[in-house]
């Protein structure tokens, strides 16, 4: 949010008791709206028929001289699923995040999205599958304008092969302007088409997490990992990325999503699974999560 500094759920660096303990008063406070929205979305909303995870991973884990930031942790994403991945800070999630996109290998464990195994597969290969990722801090390529981050996003270009440039050029041509309908037909949908043409560097840092969603939709994901989404982000850019999180997820889409703003994890998510110390503490529907008493302990630092 604008004012982090005044929001211990959004405060990074707050890793004290007391600021775990404020945390958990949010959470507490929190829930009763945020399971009334997904109680309505849920009414709203036609049953999903059980269908194997479109993602499971377990038994991973991952040292860094010899602490284990990732201790033969487990965690599963419906189809179609909202899933939360919750935790006090230093819990591992976003290591989690990056042993599950393969941005870091793990010592061990196993990982299958849509039925395949995937940890041994670099990052751009598991994109090309479906499973794309953001960052904490939204990565931009700051020189480049607004549709020219959008273009490069997608995959399987006809013109990234050399000889296709030479022999394919109508292919290619047809293909670009596919290409730039699609992405302006995206950023129209996040607010951000008036500026196609500015350079990325000049968006705010809303703007840029919109951009960086934007740019993994080019992808035509199964799966986005959010990392953060709302984090250093003004409360109506984070109601207007709600809004579009449960739109897409509407169209198909699925996703995992860390979030400090419990508000964000609370009102959004179908299932929350909740890391602590790189294990598994408890998974559940947000109402469990609230109630479980070892989250209430993990929280406390009791």
């Amino acid at each position: 949010m604008a004012n982090n500094s005044h929001n211990p759920l959004n405060s990074a660096s707050d890793e004290s008791p007391n600021g775990n303990r404020q945390r958990l008063l949010e959470i507490q406070a929190q829930t009763a709206n945020g399971s009334a929205n997904t109680k309505a979305r849920a009414e709203t909303e036609p049953p999903r028929p059980a269908l194997p995870p479109l993602l499971a991973a377990s038994g991973l884990c991952k040292s860094f001289g010899g602490i284990a930031a990732v201790d033969n942790a487990e965690i599963q994403v419906a189809q179609g699923s909202i899933t939360g991945l919750i935790g006090p800070n230093g819990a591992g999630k976003t290591t989690l995040f990056n042993l599950l996109s393969n941005f870091i290998s793990p010592d061990r464990g196993r990982i299958i999205f849509d039925g395949e195994p995937i940890q041994s597969l670099p990052p751009h290969q598991i994109a090309q599958r479906g499973m794309v990722r953001t960052f904490q801090v939204a990565r931009v390529l700051s020189r480049l304008s607004v549709m020219e981050n959008m273009l490069l996003a997608a995959q399987k270009q006809t013109g990234e092969n050399f000889w296709s440039v030479w022999w394919q050029a109508q292919q290619i041509q047809r293909e670009e302007r596919q290409l730039r309908e699609q992405a302006t037909a995206i950023l129209e949908s996040i607010g951000l088409a008036h500026m196609a043409s500015a350079y990325a560097g000049a968006l705010s840092g809303g703007q840029r997490k919109l951009l960086e969603m934007g740019r993994a939709l080019m992808a035509q994901p199964k799966l986005i990992l959010l990392d953060e989404p709302a984090a250093g982000v003004n409360p109506t850019l984070i109601k207007e990325i709600c809004d579009r999180i449960i739109t897409w997820n509407r169209e198909g889409l699925s996703f995992l999503i860390i979030e400090h703003n419990m508000d964000v994890i609370m009102s959004l998510c179908d299932r929350v699974w909740v890391l602590a110390e790189g294990r598994n503490l408890a998974v559940g529907t947000p109402e469990e999560i609230q109630n479980n008493p070892q989250v209430l302990e993990a929280y406390l630092g009791q």
